[in-house]
């Protein structure tokens, strides 16, 4: 099923021409940038909506398919000659494919005979303000599907909702400034690859960068050290897969907690760093309570059954009055971590407020 006169396109209610134009007027340079949750809703929105395994919003350069976002597979980028994005993309035309074994473009594709052996595929393309394709959204299901009329008005919205997010929206400041000063080889290179948030060394080129810019600028920053209660227990018991699992989803739960300009970084093996911008000891507690309710509420899948974690939080806020480096920071943060880890776990210590 493909799109030539469709009906139901929203494009020019979603992004005007005038919103287009101006999005024109900017590069786009959205490859190897971090978990943003306005992608994952949209890609949760799109695997309920249209009940498959996978969706996700991608973007295409140098003839690779780079997952901005991905919800129910852990993949992050492939060859574009090896996705089954590239029919879509060649035909230049949106895409449902009921049973991809009974279709000759995606009966042989490695992903259908092997692998997470797709038996479903749909696919919109999205392009840029000069209609040159950028990238797509798409979802993935291992069983085929029957005849539905509503599945391609539902991959319609959900590709110009896609589309509109990523033409009409900027990165937030911080992130947007390093974004801007680096090469997407370079930012690869501060990604974690797992958790698709920043790695250690970016997260602290940010926080670095703010403390800075704090100095003249007064803004008092929080740092935030969020380990995961128990997680070598996690792992013992149920496996490194499981292990990988909780990371993940402990990230996208993080970012989904927080404001679109705080900073997410994976520190260590699992431990995560949090910068909080215009931070106050309200605010740092307020977002703290938030991130453990949101993810106490997660589930881990394993085989035997569905298992849930805590986390411990250590916070730690800059003084205004007086320059402080990322190290020291830091430092005040891992001291009130280690006295939540002492006091019981599940929980969150600002420093030095609560520490007795």
């Amino acid at each position: 099923m493909a799109a030539h006169d469709d009906p139901t396109s929203l494009s020019e209610s979603l992004a005007s021409k005038a919103t287009m134009r101006i999005a024109g007027l900017h590069k786009f340079d959205g490859f190897y940038t971090p978990l943003e949750e306005r992608f994952e809703r949209i890609s949760r929105l799109g695997k309920r909506a249209m009940g498959v395994r996978a969706a996700g919003v991608t973007l295409i350069a140098d003839d690779k398919l780079w997952f901005k976002s991905i919800i129910g597979w852990p993949v992050s980028e492939l060859p574009l000659k090896d996705s089954l994005e590239q029919v879509m993309i060649d035909s230049g035309e949106p895409i449902v494919v009921l049973d991809t074994l009974k279709d000759a473009r995606f009966a042989n594709s490695l992903l259908v005979t092997s692998g997470p052996r797709f038996r479903f595929y749909a696919g919109y393309p999205i392009r840029d303000a000069t209609r040159k394709i950028i990238g797509t959204f798409c979802a993935f299901d291992t069983e085929p599907k029957a005849a539905d009329e509503t599945l391609f008005e539902t991959l319609s919205d959900l590709g110009h909702l896609a589309e509109r997010e990523l033409l009409t929206s900027d990165l937030w400041d911080a992130q947007s400034q390093l974004v801007s000063k680096l090469g997407s080889a370079r930012r690869q290179a501060l990604l974690d690859t797992l958790t698709r948030v920043w790695n250690r060394r970016g997260g602290l080129e940010l926080l670095e960068s703010l403390l800075q810019e704090s100095e003249t600028s007064g803004e008092r920053i929080a740092v935030c050290m969020i380990d995961i209660d128990l997680f070598k227990e996690i792992n013992d018991k149920y496996g490194h897969p499981v292990g990988d699992q909780a990371l993940r989803k402990i990230a996208a739960s993080i970012v989904a907690s927080v404001r679109p300009d705080d900073i997410v970084s994976r520190y260590g093996g699992d431990e995560f760093l949090l910068v909080l911008r215009d931070a106050a000891p309200d605010l740092c507690r307020s977002v703290a309570s938030r991130i453990s309710a949101n993810v106490k509420k997660t589930r881990l899948r394993t085989r035997q059954e569905s298992a849930s974690v805590t986390l411990s939080i250590g916070m730690a806020i800059s003084d205004a009055s007086k320059p402080m480096t990322a190290e020291k920071i830091i430092e005040h943060a891992d001291q009130a971590l280690y006295h939540k880890k002492q006091s019981g776990r599940a929980g969150a210590i600002l420093y030095p407020d609560d520490i007795r």
